[in-house]
């Protein structure tokens, strides 16, 4: 009997093979170069594909860079998901620091923190980038009050602890022992179990400033 033959790929199976090498070369390039330095030639080459391929698939740089912010939501939907299963936590809401830098530390979440920075100055990125954050938003605090049961759909405990990890990821590049900035997750970690010893949404709800 002769050798099985393997299936071709199809030119779907292709084009989503080289848009996923694109978006992870993309990671890769920004959080160690800075959004500027990583080029669409340097994010191709980290790629292994040709120097054309961003500009064949999509329409525009900002394109391309609002579809990797989509992208890595989607890996750290499930980085999230696995996290919580191995460490048996999340059903609290001082759970949540530790869990949140594990995942946004990664380079992916340095990629796209560079990406919003870069935004700022970028009218174009900045239009594609913030509906793309607003629904990541959206979702990510859903799932964040469902897993602590919580009966109010208030976003600012995530939030909080969410954008203070970003900025924790940050610091570590402007801090003599970067390894240190763990203390810090550690200290919010500590502070949101005294806020809310029950571990609930609605006891850090209570501690909200009255609305004028």
């Amino acid at each position: 009997m002769g050798a099985t033959k393997t299936p071709r790929r199809t030119q779907e199976q292709r084009t989503a093979e080289t848009r996923t090498a694109l978006f992870g070369a993309a990671v890769r390039a920004i959080s160690r170069l800075g959004y500027t330095r990583a080029s669409n030639a340097e994010i191709a080459d980290e790629a292994g594909v040709s120097r054309g391929a961003i500009t064949h698939h999509f329409a525009t740089r900002a394109a391309f860079i609002a579809e990797v912010v989509r992208w890595v939501f989607e890996q750290e939907v499930v980085a999230y998901r696995e996290l919580q299963q191995e460490w048996g936590s999340g059903s609290r809401v001082s759970d949540w620091p530790r869990i949140s830098w594990e995942v946004l530390s990664r380079p992916s979440g340095v990629a796209v923190l560079e990406i919003f920075v870069a935004s700022r100055s970028d009218p174009e990125l900045a239009a594609l980038i913030k509906p793309v954050q607003s629904a990541i938003e959206q979702l990510a605090a859903t799932a964040f009050l469902d897993r602590l049961g919580a009966t109010t759909h208030d976003t600012t405990a995530i939030r909080l602890v969410v954008w203070a990890m970003r900025g924790l990821s940050l610091g570590r590049e402007f801090v003599e022992k970067p390894e240190q900035i763990r203390d810090a997750v550690d200290l919010l970690t500590n502070i949101l179990e005294r806020a809310a010893p029950s571990g609930t949404v609605e006891e850090l709800v209570d501690l909200r400033p009255a609305q004028s």
